[in-house]
């Protein structure tokens, strides 16, 4: 009986170390699979950003006539007109319209939702196949399928906009082709009343060209001025950006001196921290310290370990190097879609006989600003 015993329990201790070793295999890559679908979601609320929500609303199209007639001396009180722009679709000129916005928390959770759910919570069978539904309202594939929509409507507007800029390009060759040749009779019928003019109206001619030289100064004194304007303008932009950067620069000193202040007395070690050894590449699970400091402006922390996690880190006798190590920040208490999760912390610069380091805030991660006592775990 104590064999067998003795059996059963070497069995069951067996089976607890190979559940252990595929229970950690798991557990990395659920953290993969969690950060890929983490990026896929981003990378899909930003992609809706760039698709039109829905079609622009039909638009007037200006009325525009153009006079057909042959040019004559004849004066024409009523020449023959033609629209020019009489299909001309002016809802393509809209811009500006409303996107898809997936970046609402109904939304994330609905990018997160692969099935579609009932009102009580649970799956939504199929009859067919007695599967769960993966299509249909509140599910993934919706809001994909509604971006996929958008995205084709989208694509056939831009088509429609290239066949009309084809168009309008036809039509401005047209037009600068009879503009040219328009040209060439008015250059022959100038030639032609040129010679028959008289000292008169070479004199009126010399007239009008002073008055247009006078009102090309004009203008190009009007333009200087403006100009003069707009640099004084850029002067002063310029003299508020220096302020403002002084006020910065101001600001920066004043908390320079009062992290001095406050680590007076203190010994900052080298970046990295440690007089050498070997860095660790990963800390056991759990709480290992609490913010002490913090400031969000400038992106950093100061974190205070227990002692337990600075023996972890450093050795024995500190002699080990801090590990450049990515540490997660929670606040008790905290209730939103993420948890109790706030940021992720790096691992900078230890203060040398103290359980301190000081660390930098990865905004990348970042949910809500750092607060003194959060908790630092692994």
């Amino acid at each position: 009986m104590d064999k067998v015993l003795r059996g059963l329990v070497i069995g069951i201790l067996v089976l607890t170390v190979v559940s252990l070793y595929f229970a950690n295999g798991l557990f990395a890559k659920r953290e993969l699979l969690t950060k890929r679908n983490a990026t896929l979601e981003d990378q899909i609320v930003k992609v809706a950003k760039t698709v039109e929500a829905a079609d622009a609303a039909e638009a007037t199209v200006p009325e525009v006539q153009k006079d057909i007639s042959e040019v004559t001396e004849r004066d024409l009180a009523n020449p023959e007109k033609e629209s020019v722009l009489e299909n001309y679709p002016a809802k393509l000129e809209t811009q500006n319209l409303p996107t898809l916005n997936f970046d609402s928390t109904e939304k994330r959770l609905q990018l997160r939702s692969l099935y579609v759910l009932n009102p009580d919570g649970s799956y939504k069978i199929s009859a067919l196949d007695g599967k769960p539904e993966t299509k249909g309202p509140g599910s993934m594939t919706e809001l994909l399928d509604q971006l996929f929509e958008r995205a084709k409507a989208q694509q056939a507007t831009l088509n429609k906009t290239r066949a009309e800029l084809s168009k309008m390009r036809e039509l401005v060759s047209k037009n600068v082709e009879e503009l040219n040749k328009l040209k060439v009779d008015g250059r022959v019928a100038k030639k032609s009343a040129k010679d028959a003019t008289d000292k008169a109206t070479a004199a009126e001619t010399a007239k009008a060209d002073l008055e247009a030289k006078i009102t090309k100064l004009t203008a190009e004194k009007r333009e200087l001025d403006a100009e003069v304007a707009d640099i004084k303008g850029q002067v002063n932009t310029l003299t508020e950006e220096k302020n403002a950067i002084n006020d910065e620069l101001a600001k920066a000193n004043e908390l320079i001196k009062e992290l001095k202040e406050r680590l007076k007395g203190t010994n900052l070690g080298p970046m990295g921290g440690g007089e050498g050894g070997t860095m660790v590449t990963s800390l056991t699970a759990g709480d290992k310290g609490k913010i002490i400091e913090c400031n969000d402006e400038f992106k950093f922390v100061v974190v205070e370990f227990n002692d337990a996690t600075m023996l972890e880190m450093l050795g024995n006798e500190r002699q080990n190097a801090l590990p450049q190590l990515d540490l997660n920040v929670r606040r008790p208490g905290r209730k939103s879609a993420g948890g109790e999760f706030v940021t992720r912390i790096k691992l900078r610069q230890l203060i040398k006989g103290k359980n301190m380091v000081v660390a930098d805030i990865l905004s990348d991660w970042q949910q809500v600003a750092v607060e003194k006592n959060d908790v630092v775990f692994f």
